[in-house]
Parts: C-alpha cells; sequence; structure tokens
C-alpha cells in the first residue's frame, strides 16, 4: 500500500521535461531582453558621444568626467507640459561649446535667444515625435504621425505661429506671402478673413497638413492630390518658389497655448 501512495506522488516525467523548457525559454527571453535595452539606438550615440567628449576634453578633469559619464536617459518637458522632448538622449551636444562643427547628431545647436531648450525644448520648432527614443520614430517618419520632421529651410514655417510682423531669420515666409498675393491665391481662399470662398480657408492650413511633401505636390498636381479640385496647377513654379509657399502655408497655425506669451514678439512699432 505505501509503495502505491509513492507512486502516485511521483511527477510525470513528460511535465519535468516541460517546465524544463519553459525555464529555458523565460531565460533566453530574458537575455534577449537584457541585449535589446543595451542595444539601443540612444545608447549607441551616447557611447560615441563620450568618446568624442575625451577626444575633446582640454584637462584631464574634464577627460576623467567625460569617461565616468553613463548613459542617461533625458527628458525636456516643454512649458506648460504639452510636450515632453527626449532628443537630447541622441543630440548630446546642442549646447556644447566643443562642438560647434560637429556633425549631426552630436553638433552644436545655432544660439537664438532668448529660446532655452528647458522651457521651449525641441519639437515645438523641429516636430517630429519627441517623446519617441528610436530615430525613425524620434524623426516622426513614421504611419500616422502628423508632424514630420522639418529640415533645411521648411523649420522656418515654426517661426510664423508665435512670432508677428517680417522675420529676418524666417525669410521663406515672408516670400512664401508675397508668392500667394502674386499667384491671385486670394481669389479663391481666406486667410484670416480676407479673401474668397471658392477654395477652402487656410487660416490654419498648416495644422491640417503638416508634411512639406503633400503641399509640394498638391502645387504642381492639385486635382492628383484633391480629386475634384478646381485650383490651378502650379508646376510651372521654381522648386524655391515651391518651397517658399510650402513653408508660409506651413506657418498658418496657432501656436502653442503654453508658448504664445513666452515667445519673443517684436517690440511695439518695429517688425
Amino acid at each position: 500500500m505505501a509503495n502505491s501512495n509513492q507512486n502516485n506522488s511521483r511527477v510525470p516525467f513528460g511535465w519535468v521535461v516541460a517546465f524544463a523548457a519553459l525555464s529555458v525559454c523565460a531565460a533566453l527571453f530574458f537575455l534577449l531582453s537584457v541585449w535589446k535595452d543595451y542595444d539601443r539606438e540612444w545608447r549607441g550615440y551616447q557611447r560615441t558621444f563620450r568618446e568624442m567628449l575625451v577626444e575633446r576634453a582640454g584637462t584631464e578633469e574634464e577627460r576623467k568626467a567625460a569617461l565616468a559619464s553613463g548613459d542617461q536617459f533625458e527628458q525636456i518637458i516643454v512649458a506648460g507640459g504639452e510636450r515632453v522632448d527626449r532628443c537630447v538622449m541622441c543630440h548630446r551636444g546642442v549646447e556644447h561649446p566643443a562642438f560647434k562643427d560637429a556633425d549631426q547628431p552630436f553638433a552644436r545647436h545655432p544660439t537664438i535667444p532668448p529660446h532655452p531648450f528647458e522651457q521651449f525644448g525641441c519639437t515645438v520648432c523641429h516636430q517630429g515625435q519627441g517623446r519617441a527614443t528610436s530615430v525613425q520614430d524620434a524623426h516622426g517618419e513614421v504611419a500616422f504621425w502628423e508632424e514630420p520632421l522639418l529640415r533645411g529651410g521648411f523649420i522656418q514655417a515654426s517661426c510664423g505661429p508665435c512670432h508677428a510682423g517680417a522675420l529676418k531669420d524666417a525669410p521663406l515666409i515672408q516670400k512664401g506671402k508675397l508668392l500667394y498675393l502674386m499667384n491671385g491665391c486670394l481669389a479663391c481662399h481666406k486667410i484670416r478673413g480676407a479673401g474668397g470662398v471658392v477654395g477652402p480657408d487656410l487660416t490654419f492650413a498648416g495644422e491640417r497638413k503638416k508634411d512639406p511633401k503633400w503641399h509640394i505636390e498638391h502645387f504642381k498636381f492639385p486635382q492628383k492630390v484633391s480629386p475634384g479640385s478646381a485650383m490651378p496647377a502650379y508646376g510651372h513654379l521654381k522648386p524655391e518658389d515651391l518651397e517658399a509657399l510650402t513653408v508660409y502655408m506651413l506657418s498658418l497655425r496657432r501656436a502653442p497655448s503654453a508658448l504664445a506669451l513666452a515667445a519673443p514678439r517684436p517690440a511695439a512699432g518695429k517688425k
């Protein structure tokens, strides 16, 4: 009778094998997760930045500090908490004087007073997906993200929502506005109450379509992009003119509410 009870209490061999296999799988998944965390893009950029810091160190103390610095998960909470930007996790040299001639993503950002990073962050001007931690996602060049990174002259569009009057650092906005008037767009489109009603109101055109490629294609082939559109094609315009028109369209949007009062504006009587 005792032997019968002992036999019944034994764990089936198949269960032992299954448990061992699951343990091995769990261990492999754990090791894979550790490796993936170590191999994240932002960690690679920070390791490269540390190496560059060591090379550019002016004193032994700076060299030791660079060697001792580890990976850092950083973010900027933009004024009002509307945005959270983690761009500085890869763009490590944005405020470092020794990196003014470095290549991206380590180059120092040009000084544009008074726009401190801790208040304005990055995506307010550059767009992109600030919370992301991989390059493609952070640049917003993915499906269903409506604010892809603005490159080249298109970055000037971000000056328009916060700044009134002519901007010497954003000449493409002014050029685009002039082209808009010269090409008769005002006859069909309304901006801030002025203009025709044949086409859609463009007062906040930059909020509806934020991808520069869409605007350029729409100017060149309006019926292809918007079937049934009565808009004439402007494919005859020079590429730089199409870019300026696009910058102007992208600038037509409301300022981020938390920054509207903080953004510097021209003094009374000045442009």
